[in-house]
């Protein structure tokens, strides 16, 4: 059977490269897809690692009535600290600010942190350049590069100042740090619309653009939003965080604790539907396969009725001859498998270097997925044209040819 197979391709060479060429190009852009899909989950997951996986967040629920009458106080930090077991802990108060930049008359919205210089310390944001601010060092800020970015779209922010407008007051600072963007992948996500839906909701709960402020956190009675914690070594986040909300219900405070270990994992959900969505496009290349090698199978085979007639003639049972024209596709999907390893490396390094900020990962579990799948569709299309044939009765195929 293996020596009939391999005659029967080589004596076909056109039919034989067609179906080589359609297998090896359906499975490399199979291949590439899933490369591409795995390559976006794994620098998701790089990138959000930078905002600190052991970081828990306390703060109140964000209600007018905890906002005005009933919000935090440092004195709150006490039990805070003694719950978490750290004293890694910085204080912040949150307000919605409108930033102005004279020189260019740029303006935009957004989050005003007022913290302590722990900040940087508990969540581990890599700086693009400068510092961030001393303890108690007034008149400075901090900038996430998405907003040094609008504000000073050339050359360096360092330096530069900047007017904020806070609650009807107005405010200048001296811009002495950017902060890196941890999720470096949004930027190229706005520039594809294959995820539709998806990707803009995704790029929204990834949005980092704060402000970042020293303030004033030494009277007890100071009021905050929140407290940012690095968790102990030992402790869980996610426990730390339920013991927390636990006992600020016996305290009688609305407060949110959340770990962003979770959130990160809820990111990652958000980001695995949006490549399930767009793994349609793969399930649709092999269906199109499918269809090409069921056509190309059924011209083929029904060219060689008179060879497996005279097979049959001299004795190959039926079976044999569905097991020769699946091993001739077996053989033929190896060859295309090989070819399409190579192909899709090739393509992923093509797209990586021209169209994507992340690598493509080969996942060789997803990899042999792939092969399989193809392996499978090649032998589905040609088992019925290959039964078929086998079942003619050869005399009356002798005679009409």
């Amino acid at each position: 059977m293996l020596i009939f197979a391999g005659r029967g391709l080589t004596r076909r060479p056109l039919q034989t490269a067609l179906l080589l060429v359609a297998m090896a190009v359906a499975l490399a852009g199979v291949m590439t897809i899933m490369a591409v899909l795995a390559g976006i989950n794994a620098q998701v997951y790089r990138d959000l690692q930078r905002v600190g996986l052991d970081v828990v967040n306390v703060q109140m629920v964000p209600n007018l009535q905890n906002l005005i009458l009933e919000p935090l106080a440092m004195e709150d930090t006490e039990w805070i600290a003694e719950t978490s077991g750290s004293r890694e802990i910085a204080p912040f108060r949150a307000e919605l600010a409108v930033g102005v930049n004279l020189d260019n008359q740029r303006s935009e919205e957004f989050l005003m942190l007022a913290t302590t210089s722990k900040w940087g310390e508990i969540a581990p944001l890599e700086l693009v350049e400068g510092r961030f601010f001393n303890e108690r060092e007034p008149g400075v800020c901090v900038l996430d590069e998405w907003v040094a970015r609008r504000f000073f779209p050339s050359g360096s922010a360092v330096g530069k100042e900047l007017f904020v407008e806070v609650a009807g007051e107005t405010w200048l600072f001296e811009v002495v740090g950017v902060l890196k963007d941890p999720f470096e992948i949004r930027e190229k996500f706005d520039e594809m619309d294959f995820a539709g839906a998806a990707r803009a909701t995704l790029n929204r709960a990834l949005e980092f653009k704060s402000m970042y402020v020293s303030g004033d956190f030494y009277d007890d009675h100071e009021p905050i939003h929140g407290v940012a914690i690095k968790a102990p070594p030992t402790r869980d986040t996610k426990e730390l965080a339920a013991a927390l909300r636990r006992e600020a219900k016996d305290r009688g405070l609305a407060v949110i604790a959340w770990a962003r270990s979770q959130w990160v994992d809820n990111v990652i959900h958000g980001a695995d539907f949006t490549t399930q969505i767009a793994s349609i496009l793969w399930i649709i290349i092999l269906i199109v396969t499918g269809v090409m090698i069921l056509t190309i199978s059924l011209v083929a085979i029904r060219e060689r009725y008179r060879e497996l007639a005279i097979r049959r003639t001299e004795g190959a049972r039926r079976l044999q001859v569905v097991g020769q024209l699946l091993l001739e596709n077996l053989l033929l999907s190896v060859v295309a498998g090989a070819l399409a390893v190579a192909l899709a490396k090739l393509a992923g390094q093509m797209l990586e270097a021209r169209y994507l900020s992340w690598p493509p990962t080969f996942l060789p579990g997803e990899m042999a997925l792939a092969l399989g799948l193809g392996i499978g569709i090649g032998a589905l299309a040609t088992i019925i044209p290959a039964y078929r044939a086998a079942s003619l009765d050869p005399v009356q195929v002798l005679r009409q040819s």
